[in-house]
């Protein structure tokens, strides 16, 4: 049970085909599990479901539920096993998210061949939606080579998720290149990596920072860094944050040569992209909202006494009729499309048969 480099080639070479063209994710793992009978832990949050064994089968057949439902690549049970929530010895956090690796690869692999991808998730090692607590660089550099390299032999992909500020992406994509550089003499194949924002609710990362400030400025660091940046995403936050995101997107053309299906403006021209040598790759735009009612700004996990309150407005219908469908194809340039917390497997079904339906 191997990732699949010829699996995820061919669904590159279709995005880069057409705008048209969509990877269908997975929609939040957690808030499934706990549906299925995990306990909900507000100190380690889904990370119970790898912590005890008793809970792996629920695991493989949540990845399961959602491939069933027309997902084409699922993401590692691997979010919570951090330090921020006590996971503070590096060997144990390395085996722990090996073994949510190795799930999710078993429950894509259907005898010798993969029928989804695998996402290595890469969450925020103090905090959700905290850009003010997150570790000093070299110490977030240190920390999030332990999960690297445990998620490493399963996945596909690695995903950075519910990134609340530029730094903190930064960290990963160093931590990354040390972790190829310090394997250098094995030639590891290298995964890429997907990067993905939390927003506020104008659609600025939870930073403050704009989302055409920050997306240059990774591209350019992960170059540097000879890390393969694949996209950048928006997740765990309400969609019409995402929708504002997007627009601003959209209207600053300045930044269009770095998408592979730029956003288009009717009566507008992009800016010409200047002829470079030394010209970092292009990059996907992807979007997986949640369905949790907006989070406060000093939300933190343990001091949470229930989990956050799910709307009631976003049945799969609405995040396809509403956010979805708007966002992907020429007009916003969106090509991986997903879920979130509260987004299930109705979602990822619903979304699967329009796009079927459309390509």
């Amino acid at each position: 049970m191997t990732p699949n480099n010829e699996l995820l080639r061919k669904h590159l070479d279709r995005l880069r085909s057409s705008p048209n063209q969509t990877l269908l994710l997975d929609g939040g793992t957690g808030e499934e599990l706990f549906l299925r009978g995990v306990k909900d832990d507000r100190k380690i949050w889904s990370a119970t479901a790898i912590v005890n064994e008793k809970y792996h089968t629920i695991v493989e057949d949540v990845h399961k539920s959602f491939i069933n439902a027309g997902s084409q690549a699922i993401t590692t049970n691997s979010y919570g096993i951090t330090p921020g929530v006590g996971f503070t010895d590096g060997n144990e956090v390395k085996r722990l998210v090996g073994i949510s690796g190795e799930i999710a690869r078993r429950a894509v692999t259907d005898g010798h061949e993969s029928i989804a991808l695998v996402l290595g998730s890469l969450g925020p090692q103090v905090e959700s939606y905290r850009p003010d607590l997150i570790m000093k660089h070299d110490d977030g550099v240190k920390t999030y080579q332990y999960p690297i390299e445990g998620l490493y032999p399963f996945v596909d992909i690695y995903l950075a998720e519910t990134m609340s500020i530029s730094d903190e992406a930064f960290q990963v994509i160093d931590a990354l290149s040390n972790f190829y550089q310090s394997h250098s003499q094995r030639e590891l194949p290298k995964h890429p990596l997907l990067v993905s924002f939390t927003l506020r609710s104008d659609g600025k990362v939870r930073s403050g920072e704009s989302v055409t400030e920050v997306i240059p400025k990774l591209i350019r660091r992960a170059y540097e860094k000879q890390v393969e940046l694949t996209g950048v995403l928006f997740n765990c936050c309400e969609p019409e944050a995402i929708t504002k995101a997007l627009q601003e997107i959209r209207l600053c053309t300045d930044i269009h040569h770095h998408f592979y299906h730029s956003p288009s403006r009717k009566n507008e021209f992009t800016t010409t992209e200047k002829e470079s040598s030394d010209k970092p790759p292009k990059i996907f735009l992807g979007a997986y909202a949640n369905r949790l009612t907006p989070v406060h700004e000093g939300w933190t996990l343990e001091s949470s006494e229930e989990a956050q309150a799910m709307r009631e407005d976003l049945l799969p219908d609405e995040y396809w009729r509403q956010f979805v469908d708007r966002w992907r194809g020429n007009e916003n340039g969106v090509s991986l499309i997903g879920g979130c917390c509260g987004m299930g497997p109705s979602h990822v079904s619903f979304l699967n048969d329009k796009l079927n339906n459309e390509q």
